[in-house]
């Protein structure tokens, strides 16, 4: 496997039963979906995003309207994978990029490994068949050997500096898509008075170099009211906007919406 027990960190190995064993007889069970919980919590409940928002993101993203970013992001993550080399997906929500990582890296014996902290999101991931490992667990203690990884993705997710430097080798790649600027500014319009612009910060990383930024940009043009709801679901304002608020977003029809996007790329830095 290329994931490792969370517990310790040692090798683990499938069982007859399907389990996921290390040397220290911590114990993973395979859910009927493919997946291995190796999330270590001692709180119960939900983790991540929840049913609503997972699927509200499922529907709008398999309506093509970031289908762009998700091209070209899976561009350069080809022409940077190295044949035989580790791809993880570090909080790939329903696996929608991972999937269009995978089919653009055709290099021979690639493998691809991903995981969220939302079960929800995992179960969906896994359906896809994306990866060759799923697993639900968190960004901030990822279930990963070190120096273990050729190249780290992270759509949108929360940046776990530490954990991604410790799981990539010496000169792996590090890959991230950040909103811009004007992201979803027209929505932002519909919900608050006084909307406001995204404030991307420094993009400077210790111990990584920049090697590539790009800029993606395009109105996104919603005309049913299925796409505005998702597209408003599967973003934090669906439970951050007053009822007035959200009232007025779910009784849209149409909405004309900005999609601005940063892709960063990085080298970690040899030791």
């Amino acid at each position: 496997m290329i994931f490792v027990c969370p517990k310790c960190r040692g090798k683990l190995n499938i069982t007859e039963g399907g389990a996921a064993k290390c040397a220290e007889g911590h114990s993973y069970d395979r859910s009927r979906f493919g997946y291995y919980n190796l999330l270590l919590s001692e709180r119960g409940g939900t983790h991540g995003d929840n049913k609503d928002m997972v699927e509200a993101r499922r529907k709008f993203l398999s309506d093509g309207y970031y289908q762009p970013l998700a091209s070209r992001f899976a561009s350069i993550a080809a022409e940077l994978a190295l044949p035989g080399g580790v791809i993880l997906d570090a909080g790939s929500g329903e696996g929608y990029y991972t999937l269009a990582v995978r089919e653009a890296c055709q290099k021979a014996g690639v493998r691809v490994a991903a995981f969220d902290i939302s079960k929800d999101a995992v179960r969906l991931a896994a359906k896809r068949g994306a990866a060759d490992e799923y697993a639900v667990a968190g960004s901030y203690h990822m279930p990963l050997a070190d120096a273990s990884v050729d190249l780290v993705m992270n759509t949108f997710s929360p940046l776990a500096k530490e954990e991604v430097e410790r799981v990539l080798k010496p000169g792996g790649i590090f890959m991230m898509a950040i909103p811009a600027e004007e992201h979803l500014f027209s929505l932002k319009a519909k919900i608050y008075e006084v909307p406001y612009k995204n404030k991307p910060g420094d993009t400077t990383l210790d111990g990584f170099t920049l090697i590539g930024r790009e800029e993606i940009k395009y109105d996104m043009k919603l005309d049913t009211s299925d796409g505005v709801r998702s597209l408003f679901m599967m973003t934090p304002y669906a439970y951050r906007t007053n009822a007035e608020g959200r009232a007025r977003v779910l009784s849209m029809d149409s909405l004309v919406c900005e999609a601005h996007f940063l892709v960063l790329t990085y080298r970690k830095d040899l030791a």
